[in-house]
């Protein structure tokens, strides 16, 4: 009986909550709490701080930037939990952060930015400080005292110095020649992929890690950047992957790459460009577009496959695995070398 009643008191304590939080975001538009696991911690310790935003159905929330927002507070990592209810939003930012400077410091007041189809809103977190516990213990003394000086005892006897030398050398030649035997063994290490099928999987490993869902949207651009530039690098044999912006639009029009794959290059790298470096945040629309022109450009570049009549033939097959792009350049000024 006493459980029953326990348990219809936890259900109406919820219920009252969640529609008083719907009433206060209906009325006032938003609600924002924040709360830490703990306000105590040594240097390096992990704790996790949490903000709980309450927001009006169909309201966006733009979060502070958790590499220049927070002080001395180093976030480690953070993650956005969002649920949609009939009346309202719930949004729940949880960072783990810690602090790597031996004194107090205090998590400042952090700006989250609400955007109601209209006027913007500014919501702010109370600063929180955090006390700073130190690991020495409080009896610890800072200079101990001298320890009496150890007794040597009688000098080790010749014969104990040569037998020692003896079984260093003998252990060092069967150490060397164990190693020789184990480095002749050594199975050598598989070939690499092919920079097409390297590219393939970069891009399937990078939609597992779910980047733009989890909100790091310069961390998806990067990764998708560095896999473009590897492909390039490694399929038309350049440095492909050290090339700024400018460099890589130079080297497509020195590459004779058909126009349309240098403007399809040329778009993608000065879309990005900004993301990066920048912290500019596009519209979806632009980020959701960026990995199928690398994948257009992927399979117009890919090479081709080997003939079966000339698959022995090691100059024909490395003739054969030139991009498509370069092979159809070749294809066109020959047939232009003909006709004059």
């Amino acid at each position: 009986m006493a459980e029953h009643t326990s348990y219809s008191m936890r259900l109406r304590v919820a219920v009252a909550f969640i529609t008083i939080t719907a009433a206060l975001a209906s009325v006032y538009g938003a609600v924002l709490t924040s709360t830490a696991s703990t306000d105590k911690l040594s240097v390096g310790d992990r704790i996790q701080f949490t903000v709980s935003v309450t927001i009006a159905k169909g309201a966006t929330l733009t979060p502070p930037d958790p590499d220049s927002d927070f002080g001395s507070v180093v976030v480690k990592e953070w993650n956005l939990d969002k649920t949609e209810r009939e009346s309202f939003d719930s949004c729940v930012y949880q960072y783990i952060i810690t602090t790597y400077t031996p004194e107090p410091c205090t998590i400042p007041e952090l700006r989250f930015v609400l955007d109601n189809d209209g006027p913007t809103d500014t919501l702010k977190t109370q600063p929180l400080p955090l006390h700073i516990v130190s690991v020495i213990p409080s009896d610890t003394v800072d200079i101990m005292d001298l320890k009496p000086p150890l007794s040597a005892g009688s000098a080790p006897k010749w014969w104990i110095w040569v037998l020692g030398t003896i079984l260093a050398v003998a252990l060092i030649i069967i150490g060397l020649r164990w190693l020789m035997r184990r480095l002749k063994k050594t199975v050598p290490p598989p070939p690499p992929q092919p920079p097409y099928e390297e590219a393939i999987d970069a891009l399937a490993n990078l939609g597992i890690k779910k980047y733009l869902e989890r909100g790091l949207i310069r961390e998806h651009v990067f990764e998708l950047s560095e896999i473009f530039k590897r492909y390039i690098g490694r399929c038309f044999s350049c440095n492909g992957v050290e090339f700024t912006t400018e460099e890589m639009i130079a080297w497509s029009a020195a590459a004779n790459l058909p126009k349309k794959l240098r403007t399809l290059l040329e778009q993608f790298f000065r879309t990005t460009d900004p993301i990066k470096f920048a912290r500019l945040i596009p519209d979806f629309a632009t980020i959701e577009g960026l990995e199928p022109r690398v994948r257009e450009f992927l399979e117009t570049t890919r090479p081709q496959p080997q003939s079966e009549n000339n698959g022995s033939d090691s100059t024909d097959g490395a003739a054969q695995q030139q991009p498509a792009a370069t092979t159809r350049t070749q294809q066109s000024q020959t047939t232009g070398e003909q006709e004059k």
